[in-house]
């Protein structure tokens, strides 16, 4: 399995298991309200508690990578239309507003759901203003802002998480460039933009030394992490290095010119073939210009094509 398809399945998986979580959650909360005789709360939360259920499925069982997030809105509208209008008739509706924040954060990327928990909580600020006393008032905000703020705590953390995942997926362990993954990504990113704005493209192709296959693998991988480095160190800032699965690496220039990249070429192996032994060690390093009919492939296997006319 490749690993952004890993990366997607791992948070699939824990959008399941936070959805039976709460399902079993909602159940109890289900049963202890039928035991108290207060049989329409009963209902209302064994019926979250199975759309969780049958949410949790529908997660396990599409095909689809990515679908329109049209189930998490509208479980996260009936839940905020649930709460905010049913606890102005009945106060024991009170205790899902906590469950709120917590919910969103789970199931919405950061930004989004940071958005949707501060609209919500400013409309709750007031309907408990407008319908509780001072007491209840305080016991209720309080609790709330706890909840909101364990959540907001919790969605930091794993926002930071997945974009330290995200960076290992998409970059190369040995010469901390991306890969090649990452560049179909980006190219195909580029292309558009060079399309719309009608601006220039320019893909650099960089291959080794031919005298380094005969090295042994750690002098190989010490070179490759040492070349990785010096390439990222001299391309310029907005410029993109990367590794091919081949051991070759391509450098893409956005908003460039073939001016621009040939000057960036001349540089590079200026520098990055710099060695007591540069006959031995001399890169091979070849540039290609967007042209319309491109795609990232294309461009790509233009760039590379190059190297091996010059062999």
């Amino acid at each position: 399995m490749e690993k952004p398809a890993l990366q997607q399945v791992i948070i699939m998986q824990v959008k399941v298991v936070y959805c039976l979580l709460a399902a079993f959650a909602l159940s109890i909360i289900a049963l202890l309200d039928y035991l108290n005789q207060e049989k329409s709360y009963a209902l209302v939360a064994a019926s979250f508690s199975a759309l969780l259920v049958i949410y949790a499925g529908y997660l396990l069982l599409r095909r689809k990578k990515r679908t329109p997030p049209y189930t998490e809105w509208s479980l996260t509208i009936l839940l905020g239309v649930f709460t905010i209008f049913g606890m102005q008739q009945e106060t024991d509706i009170v205790q899902w507003v906590y469950f709120f924040p917590i919910y969103v954060f789970f199931l919405f990327p950061f930004k989004v759901a940071n958005y949707i928990t501060l609209t919500y909580s400013a409309i709750i600020f007031l309907v408990v203003l407008h319908n509780f006393d001072t007491y209840i008032r305080l016991q209720l905000l309080f609790t709330y802002t706890a909840c909101y703020a364990f959540s907001l705590v919790y969605a930091l953390v794993n926002e930071r998480n997945n974009k330290t995942l995200s960076n290992l997926i998409n970059t190369d362990p040995l010469t901390q460039v991306y890969n090649e993954h990452q560049f179909h990504h980006n190219m195909s990113k580029e292309i558009t933009r060079a399309d719309r704005q009608r601006t220039g493209l320019v893909l650099i192709s960089i291959r080794l030394p031919a005298s380094w296959q005969k090295l042994k693998t750690n002098e190989y991988e010490n070179r490759m992490a040492n070349a990785g480095h010096r390439l990222q160190s001299t391309i310029r800032e907005f410029d993109t290095c990367y590794r091919l699965k081949n051991d070759d690496f391509v450098v893409m220039l956005p908003n460039s010119s073939p001016e621009d990249g040939e000057a960036l070429r001349e540089k590079l192996m200026a520098t990055i073939s710099k060695s007591r032994h540069a006959e031995q060690n001399q890169f091979l390093i070849k540039t290609a210009t967007y042209q319309p009919e491109d795609d990232s492939y294309s461009l790509l296997n233009r760039a590379t094509s190059q190297l091996e006319e010059s062999k």
